[in-house]
């Protein structure tokens, strides 16, 4: 199958509305390609190693969305960019459009030259399948292979997302991931000790990037991928549930997420730019959620937060 890449240059400021817009278009993903992570910081002892930064922006923010080559979509992504910069108050650059054709198959070559393993906390490594690494007998480690569903362990709201997993998941719990990706979350709360694990996600691509990476982990046992569309076919309750998803996307399906949580559960939510962290706790403190503990890296933020009764 061939796809569309589409790359929109944003700011930091208007990144969090164009990828809402993407995901409502029906993309298969989005890449943040973030001129931020151009930053030097002091590389660490136990470092595996870091992803080049040659490709990223020199300023502002890189959106890349990926969609069918059937789907037609041009049209429809330049008038929601042009809604946006009408019905938003922000400074959203230029939102300049190139697009681009991907064979499936180049774009799994590409990731593998960017994508190397990454030493997430001091036992956690998130590594890609096709490599080798060392690993000490107190290791976890997570491979993966993220095909067309994104999700590689890498940005930050993932790596914020996994240490806060590696600190509240306890052996016997149900988590619950919602808008799993590639996995990534969930093979690591199975590995942390979950007992029972739901991925779901609403697109059909990584449902089935998610169940290979499953496989792979050899945690099948644990950990159930399923498609819905964030709570539309959910049953039941978890102790702990995550979702690493847009803040608009948080904000509007807050309402429903005690319905699946028991009883002083654990929600732990990330993807949350820097300006929309605010307007997120508001709306799930509204629902009866109390924070916890908040983690920043960048320009990026995660929430863990407690239910109240």
């Amino acid at each position: 199958m061939n796809w569309i890449e589409y790359r929109i240059h944003t700011t930091h400021e208007g990144a969090d509305a164009v990828s809402h817009m993407l995901t409502e278009q029906g993309s298969n993903g989005i890449v943040v390609e973030d001129a931020n992570d151009r930053k030097e910081r002091p590389k660490r002892a136990d470092e595996i190693g870091q992803p080049p930064v040659e490709h990223l922006p020199m300023e502002g923010v890189v959106l890349k969305a990926y969609f069918p080559e059937s789907a037609q979509k041009d049209d429809a992504i330049r008038t929601g960019l042009a809604e946006l910069q009408q019905r938003l108050d922000l400074d959203m650059g230029q939102l300049t459009v190139d697009t681009e054709v991907v064979k499936e198959e180049n774009w799994e070559k590409a990731w593998k030259t960017y994508y190397k393993p990454i030493q997430v906390s001091e036992n956690l490594i998130i590594t890609p399948s096709w490599e080798n690494v060392q690993r000490g007998t107190d290791d976890v480690v997570v491979e993966l292979d993220p095909g067309m569903a994104f999700g590689t362990g890498a940005h930050a709201t993932t790596i914020l997302c996994l240490q806060a997993l590696e600190h509240i998941v306890n052996a016997g719990d149900t988590v619950i991931d919602v808008g799993t990706g590639s996995g990534v979350l969930s093979i690591a709360a199975a590995k942390f000790g979950a007992d029972s694990v739901y991925a779901y996600d609403a697109d059909e691509v990584a449902v089935n990037v998610a169940k290979e990476n499953v496989a792979i982990n050899q945690v099948e046992d644990k950990v159930t991928v399923m498609k819905s569309n964030l709570f539309s076919h959910i049953e039941g309750k978890g102790g702990i549930i995550v979702a690493n998803l847009l803040a608009d996307i948080l904000i509007r399906m807050a309402p429903d997420i005690k319905a699946h949580l028991n009883d002083h559960g654990f929600l732990l939510v990330s993807g949350i730019i820097e300006n929309k962290k605010t307007e997120v706790r508001k709306a799930l403190e509204k629902e009866g959620f109390i924070v916890a503990q908040t983690w920043e890296q960048e320009d990026w933020t995660a929430i863990l937060l407690q239910r109240e009764d």
